[in-house]
């Protein structure tokens, strides 16, 4: 029997999804029978473009686009067959109606103006050319405005310009358009193929393909640049556009300088950070999916173009067009150009700069001239007609100034479409490139241009006098990125534009040769085939699922409308049973319960809310100082917990079963306001650094048998507050034993500038202090040494172990970063215990990638199960069936909350002893700066647990570490007292 064929023995179908498919429609009406229409590809350099960015070899390619006419519906299946069966191409109907307010409506007269960084380019303000003295004296002509030809840019209504303004008229055909090619994508979807979203018509059709096809590789490549995120946020629609883009596994880009406008929208919008991976690509996490950024600019296929130069001489239409314009370049020194005609491809401003210098180089007027070639468009009339407008006129004046009748200094032509063998004609002629545009996005034109004159770069060593052509290009172009043999101008600098002519009129032989062989060099190795060959690799790999934490990940649907994403999460991430939950918490006698405050018992607002002031500020009970209700890490102020929820946090601290404790990031008069009624709740503060036992009513500091001198505390403060004072947004959070610098509403690029100098300077200032410098996501703390939640867990778990009993029953309930240190360790904890592991539930409040087990989508639920949980005390107390159960609820002293409170200060100062002997080895050997992690013994204790070397445990140093490796460290002290507490029971079990 034959092998099995290799999953590359058949093509990789590509799904190439384009607003306008890359064809040709003309109407026959008297072919005998079958389709009434004449199909065949476009020769625009657009459509040379799409036909080959699938290589035939490893790809299928199948194209899913509008018609560029309209379709009767009589037609469309006609149209339908002969476009699958030999195009490879689906097509996408729309009505005139829906099509007209997509593409004339919300594409070009919203999306397109703000994506060209350009919303008002030649309105604001009249353009004229110089005052120059004459032989003839006369007024400038201008021809009135002029309606376009209907032309094929899939427009079946009148043209009509849009005002951006009023961009929420559209939007609703914009979201339209891009279901209906959804649906077709969906219906020729099958396991394995790619689907290649292009440029900005289609921009949240990831959104839509996404709902169906979680395991498919969808990728968008821009074809235009995206604007700075300050134009970019007046878009209405601008965070649903930014979440439907980041629906796809890879955006792609032409130059780096596209790609940081995005990253920077992205970051000031969704507060979404990039990082770059080691393949050089960029990746930014969004909901737990990494999606890859690339940066890559194609050439042309110069095998093609060769066979066009080759028909030059038989085709009747370029013989033709060749005649034409041969009269106007001979002798001369031709500068040759083809643009739309449209405000930002610059016409004007080369025009201009033309003109200077006819006036400024007389001797030089009869010697050069400029073939420019216009095409029309009917997509922005307004900006048509107006361009239009100026480019006849200054035609007209410049060659009445500098030209004669049949001698003109300009030869203009204007097209409805150009053929690719009348453009080849044109570059063929050229000895310049000349684009000035106001700001580009992909263009062919300068690589068709090269393509024309390699034939004489070939032949160049034995002739000085071949042409080989000389790229002046507008430094705003993309290419000009990648094009480095070409001279750069800046446009608006007409000089600039004077000498670059001047310059390549006068170049030498050997620097022509030299800079065509720079741009040529880019041809050979970058031809449209092999770089789509490249991306296609890339949006491969992107499409393979992985989280942001390495690992293959489990998807899940979150949301609605464009709020609506699939979020990707460690395997085993589930929604919490309370079901399950609650039948392992009525079996078990030894609970913990560690519940964080803000956000998890609480809900959270924004400082910058209007109801957020009214918590900002809490008087105590005593008529004390005003207590600051600031969340430190997030910028947010927790709102009062709720009276129910207060009665249920009460049930369940009185049960003689329970240990409750509310730890949180607050300082203690906080938390003593909150909950210092309820003296059966063990309360952590300030990250663990001050813990107070239920029933005590001194609170504990985890260094108070070891000098703790906070000084340094004044002179952070002195230093974050002269930041704040220069960093609008900022603010200080001082606590009891912690300073925090809070930049999450500054300006994200200055907050996190400020943020790094801040972080250098406050680290060489406490380089001899005993404490941590820790920088997060919006903010900078600077802390005691040793202090976090997973240090906390620890404490309390061995605690248990040590002078009560292990708990048979853990609860974890957080909601934030700083929870998800204490997560591992004590799952951790309850994975090493081989005999009887208590039941551990891990849960964060939120569906976002965390490392708890489980999650609650609101502090609702949170409430609720606490609810739960105490509506089952009362009716266990009510039904109890067992000698013990009886005797544990006559005489509460007998439970797990009554030996825990019998037992001896929750900090043990032999631990705490060790973190301090820890500091001041790692400060002799010099290595606190790099943080480089020790392995240590400790002496065995009755207060403390062995954390022996052999268990592979690393210093407490690592707790200051950012948040990967405090998580690794909790992992390391979980392990520990599982291990310890493994080994008792193994010496104890007969």
């Amino acid at each position: 029997m034959s092998a099995e064929p290799s999953p590359r023995s058949r093509p990789t179908t590509v799904i190439v999804c384009i607003n306008v498919l890359p064809l040709i429609f003309t109407l026959d009406e008297a072919r005998p029978m079958g389709c009434p229409w004449r199909i065949e590809w476009s020769t625009s350099s657009y459509g040379l473009f799409l036909r080959n960015i699938v290589s035939a070899q490893r790809y299928e390619p199948l194209f899913v686009g509008c018609p560029e006419v309209y379709i009767p519906r009589k037609d469309e299946a006609a149209v339908r067959q002969v476009l699958r069966q030999q195009f490879h191409c689906i097509p996408v109907f729309l009505d005139p109606d829906t099509a007209h307010r997509h593409y004339q409506g919300f594409c070009k007269g919203v999306l397109w103006p703000i994506f060209h960084n350009v919303i008002d380019v030649y309105n604001s303000a009249e353009l004229k050319l110089d005052d120059c003295p004459s032989n003839d004296e006369g007024e400038t002509y201008m021809k009135p405005p002029t309606s376009p030809p209907a032309s094929s840019a899939s427009m079946w209504q009148a043209p009509a310009s849009w005002n951006p303004a009023s961009q929420d008229k559209c939007w609703n055909e914009y979201c339209q358009v891009n279901r209906h090619f959804a649906k077709k994508v969906i219906e020729n979807w099958e396991a394995g193929s790619i689907i290649w979203i292009h440029d900005f018509p289609l921009l949240v059709l990831a959104s839509y393909l996404l709902r169906k096809l979680h395991g498919g590789s969808i990728a968008i490549f821009m074809h235009v640049p995206f604007p700075s995120s300050e134009i970019f946020r007046t878009l209405a629609v601008r965070t649903e556009i930014l979440r439907a883009m980041l629906c796809a596994n890879h955006i792609g880009f032409l130059v780096f300088e596209h790609a940081r406008h995005f990253l920077t929208a992205c970051k000031r919008l969704l507060g979404l950070n990039y990082k770059t991976s080691h393949n050089g690509m960029l990746t930014v996490e969004y909901n737990g999916r990494l999606v890859l950024i690339t940066c890559s600019h194609c050439g042309t296929e110069l095998h093609r173009m060769g066979e066009l130069m080759a028909r030059l001489e038989v085709d009747a239409m370029a013989t033709s067009f060749q005649a034409k314009l041969a009269p106007h370049a001979a002798g001369r020194f031709v500068l040759t150009a083809v643009d739309r005609l449209e405000g930002l491809c610059g016409i004007p401003l080369k025009l201009r700069a033309l003109d200077r210098f006819l006036a400024m180089y007389p001797s030089r007027r009869s010697e050069i001239v400029l073939l420019q070639a216009g095409i029309s468009i009917d997509s922005r009339p307004n900006d048509y007609n107006q361009t239009k407008r100026y480019v006849e006129s200054f035609v007209e004046e410049i060659n009445r100034r500098w030209g004669t009748p049949d001698r003109p200094v300009v030869v203009y032509h204007e097209f409805a479409k150009m053929h690719s063998l009348q453009r080849m004609v044109v570059w063929k002629m050229g000895h310049v490139f000349l684009d000035t545009c106001v700001r580009g996005g992909l263009s062919m034109l300068p690589f068709e241009f090269l393509s024309a004159h390699h034939h004489a770069f070939e032949a160049s060593d034995e002739s000085e006098s071949a042409n080989l052509g000389v790229l002046v290009a507008s430094e705003f172009a993309s290419y000009a990125r990648i094009l480095n043999g070409a001279l750069l101008v800046n446009p608006w600098k007409t000089d600039d534009v004077v000498s670059a002519i001047v310059k390549a009129m006068e170049m030498q032989f050997q620097e022509t040769r030299s800079r065509f062989l720079l741009n040529y060099n880019f041809l050979l190795d970058n031809p449209v085939s092999e770089w789509g060959t490249r991306m296609l690799a890339d949006i491969e790999s992107a499409g393979e699922p992985s989280t942001a934490h390495g690992s293959t990940g489990e998807f899940m649907e979150i949301g609605f409308g464009f709020d609506y994403r699939v979020m990707q999460f460690t395997p085993g991430f589930v929604a919490l049973n309370a079901d399950e939950v609650l039948r392992s918490y009525i079996k078990a006698t030894k609970r913990l319960l560690l519940l964080d405050y803000g956000g998890t018992l609480s809900w959270t607002s924004c400082l910058m809310d209007d109801e957020a002031s009214m918590y900002q500020f809490n008087r105590n009970h005593a008529s004390g100082p005003c207590v600051p209700a600031l969340r430190k890490t997030d910028g947010q102020v927790r709102t009062p917990l709720t009276y129910e929820g207060r009665l249920s946090l009460e049930s369940l601290a009185m049960d003689p079963r329970n240990v409750v404790v509310v730890w949180s990031n607050a300082c203690r008069a906080e938390l003593e306001h909150e909950f210092g009624s309820m003296t059966d709740v063990t309360l952590v503060a300030d990250n663990g650094y001050f813990l107070r036992k239920a029933g005590a009513i001194e609170w504990e500091s985890l260094y108070a048998d070891v000098p703790d001198d906070l000084l340094w505390k004044d002179r952070v403060a002195a230093i974050i507050k002269t930041y704040v004072s220069r960093t609008n947004g900022s603010f200080v959070a001082i606590g009891d034993a912690s300073v925090m610098y809070d930049y999450r509403n500054c300006d994200p690029e200055y907050g996190e500038m400020q943020a790094s100098e801040l972080f250098d300077q406050l680290t060489e200032l406490l380089k001899k202090e005993k404490t941590a410098v820790v920088r997060g996501k919006g903010f900078v703390e600077v802390h005691r040494f040793g202090v976090n939640k997973a240090v906390a867990a620890s404490m309390l778990l061995n605690y248990c172990k040590e002078q009560v009993s292990m708990p048979d029953f853990v609860l974890v309930v957080g909601d934030d970063e700083s929870d998800e240190q204490a997560y591992r360790t004590v799952r951790s904890f309850a994975e090493a215990s081989t005999k009887d592991a208590p039941a551990c539930y891990t849960v964060t409040v939120g569906k976002k990638p965390s490392l708890a087990n489980f999650y609650l989508d609101s502090v609702t639920e949170v409430l609720g199960l606490i609810e739960s949980m105490a509506a089952i005390r009362n009716l266990v107390k009510r039904r109890a069936s067992s000698p013990e159960l009886d005797a544990l609820h006559a005489d509460p002293n007998l439970g797990f909350q009554a030996n825990f409170r019998l037992g001896s200060n929750l900090i043990s100062p032999t631990y705490v002893r060790h973190v301090s002997r820890e500091f001041n080895k790692t400060f002799a050997s010099r290595t606190l700066t790099r943080r480089c992690p020790t392995t240590t013994t400790m002496k065995k204790t009755k207060q403390q647990h062995v954390l022996s070397s052999s268990s592979g445990l690393t210093s407490p140093l690592e707790w200051d570490l950012p948040v990967w490796a405090q998580v690794l460290s909790g992992v390391a002290i979980g392990a520990a007292i599982g291990w310890t507490m493994r080994n008792q029971w193994r010496r104890h079990s007969p």
